[in-house]
């Protein structure tokens, strides 16, 4: 599967999906609204606010183009590592170092998810939804997306698919892009 920005610049190959995968996600949560307002690409959300994410091991990551465009932002000193493009504009992965998951935004597969990994299969932090998320979505993270993502994150550990990550450094934990993190006042202005 290859995935890729917008404008076709940054592009990239997920080796071993979609087995290597629990499927798709949704988050309502107020930090993915918040990013993608700070983007500017608020088209991304969908009517509830949600940001559909289809997650991969960062050890089946391949950049093949396009590294030179990629920038980092993190919604706090502590936050999880956001990167995305400079030629486009595009949300490509949130992802954090040592940790066995990558979570690809929707918008960068380049074939029918749809058909291939079949309807949304958890939804997570509906209060944070705009209006009334789709029924069955928690509040929180609950049971059912415990269920459905836990599997992935052990296997993940198990075999150490946190490594190499194309995003990171050799060493695994410095960020191949100097992060940008948001002031007190960027993430207000986000919200």
């Amino acid at each position: 599967m290859e995935i890729q920005c917008r404008c076709g610049k940054f592009r990239a190959k997920l080796k071993a999906f979609p087995n290597n995968t629990p499927g798709r996600l949704v988050c309502y949560c107020d930090d993915c609204q918040s990013y993608l307002h700070h983007l500017k690409r608020d088209d991304l959300l969908d009517a509830n606010g949600g940001t559909e994410v289809i997650p991969a091991y960062p050890a089946d990551v391949k950049i093949l183009s396009g590294l030179e465009h990629l920038k980092c932002t993190r919604l706090s000193p502590d936050g999880i590592f956001r990167f995305s493009t400079s030629c486009c504009n595009t949300p490509i992965v949130n992802t954090h170092p040592q940790e066995p998951w990558a979570g690809f935004l929707r918008c960068v597969y380049t074939t029918g998810v749809d058909k291939t990994l079949g309807p949304v299969r958890s939804r997570i932090m509906g209060r944070y939804a705009k209006g009334t998320p789709p029924a069955g979505t928690p509040e929180k993270f609950n049971l059912r997306a415990f269920v459905t993502v836990m599997p992935f994150m052990l296997k993940g550990k198990l075999l150490k698919k946190s490594k190499p990550s194309p995003f990171f450094a050799e060493d695994g934990v410095t960020p191949i892009v100097v992060p940008h993190i948001l002031s007190k006042a960027e993430r207000k202005a986000s919200l």
